[in-house]
């Protein structure tokens, strides 16, 4: 009986040492822990989930500009915000739920006469904490 347990208990130790805490704790170490912008840009459309014809100057004759933003890696489901800016003056804020393990997203403004000059979009996580502004313009 005493050999029999002695045993169990090497096997135990051995699997301890060989196999990763991981798989014996149902945890993965290398889960990432920082949700990080990979990708944002300004662009004239979204095209089969994608940005088409990023720029940073837009015509008012478009009818429509979209900021682009593409999350890897996404640890957790959160939400994030695009807070659109036209002469720094707040115009509208939206608010976007990202879900892992990657996520992308976008929102779009639709342009009107009064809309021409400069812009921004301040993409910031569910702290309010900023991640990237991007500037652009709208002319004739």
């Amino acid at each position: 009986m005493k050999n029999k347990i002695s045993k169990i208990g090497w096997i135990v130790f051995i699997t301890m040492i060989i196999v990763p805490s991981e798989a014996v704790w149902g945890q993965d170490a290398k889960a990432p822990t920082t949700l990080t912008l990979a990708k944002a840009v300004m662009c004239e459309a979204i095209q089969e989930y994608a940005p088409a014809n990023p720029a940073v100057v837009f015509s008012i004759y478009l009818g429509r500009v979209s900021c682009f933003t593409e999350f890897d890696p996404v640890p957790e489901k959160t939400t994030i915000h695009h807070k659109w800016y036209q002469n720094d003056i707040l115009v509208t804020e939206k608010r976007l739920t990202i879900n892992p393990p990657r996520w992308s997203s976008f929102t779009s403004v639709q342009l009107r006469e009064s809309d021409k000059g400069p812009w921004r979009v301040e993409v910031t996580d569910e702290n309010d904490n900023l991640m990237r502004t991007l500037r652009f313009s709208i002319t004739d």
